[in-house]
């Protein structure tokens, strides 16, 4: 009887895959993941956000073979302006004093989610919270060796435990549960029936003991004879500016 023989070439590449899936498992490669992190993927994700951000800002006259060294020249300026700015301004605000800070820098953004440049070898761990001066950004969601990513609470059913405040006096009017629904859209759900929320309350979570914003209610939702309501909100920073950010350290 006639056997069919596997070829050499097929049998090798098995091999070359095993071994690649034991190395990935135990490790071996994560030296080498971290260096094209470091030296490919992340400055190459740097320069589109920064072009992506300075093209945007100068907008469709500019030529791209003309302003390219100008438009980079402009990126790096007003990285390190708003870099000093947004440490000044985590300086101002009433910040718990025990928070430590940790300065990452987006290099780029994409379905409600911001990707940094720092990862696990600068002591970045998933759960850390995002923040920008008093402005609640998301948790750190996924870590590898160079970088990390932060879900926007407008993330597809991110969920955020918040309370909502008269931005007239600063009041708690309500409670619930802050629900992203994705391209920038969040809601808060369970809001109690009797709980007199309105257009323009702001939107708070807390985070280790401090209160961090998260948006503005824009618009009140509720249906005869249900039990809570539903209150629209939107951001009140562009996802797309955002370049110098800080995660909280430690435990909150």
């Amino acid at each position: 009887m006639h056997r069919s023989k596997i070829p050499k070439n097929f049998t090798y590449l098995l091999i070359v895959l095993f071994v690649i899936f034991l190395g990935n498992f135990f490790g071996v490669f994560r030296p080498i993941r971290g260096l094209v992190e470091k030296n490919l993927v992340i400055p190459g994700k740097q320069k589109v956000y920064d072009w992506q951000r300075a093209f945007k800002k100068d907008g469709d006259s500019c030529q791209l073979e003309c302003e390219k060294e100008i438009a980079e020249l402009k990126a790096k300026i007003s990285s390190l302006v708003e870099e000093n700015q947004e440490q000044k301004r985590l300086l101002s605000v009433p910040l718990p004093k025990n928070w430590q800070f940790l300065t990452v820098k987006v290099i780029d953004l994409k379905d409600e989610v911001l990707t940094l440049n720092l990862g696990k070898k600068e002591g970045v761990k998933e759960g850390m919270v995002a923040i920008l001066g008093n402005t609640y950004l998301g948790k750190v969601s996924k870590v590898s060796e160079e970088m990390s990513e932060v879900r926007l609470p407008s993330f597809y059913e991110e969920k955020i435990v918040t309370i909502l405040v008269s931005p007239s006096d600063y009041t708690i009017v309500g409670h619930g549960l802050l629900v992203g629904s994705g391209m920038g859209k969040m809601k808060v759900e369970q809001i109690l029936r009797q709980e007199w929320v309105q257009k323009g309350d702001l939107v708070v979570t807390s985070v280790g003991g401090g209160d961090l914003l998260v948006g503005e209610v824009t618009e009140v939702l509720q249906s005869q004879g249900e039990t809570f309501k539903t209150a629209q909100v939107k951001r009140l920073y562009e996802p797309e500016n955002l370049n110098t950010i800080f995660l909280i350290r430690g435990k909150l």
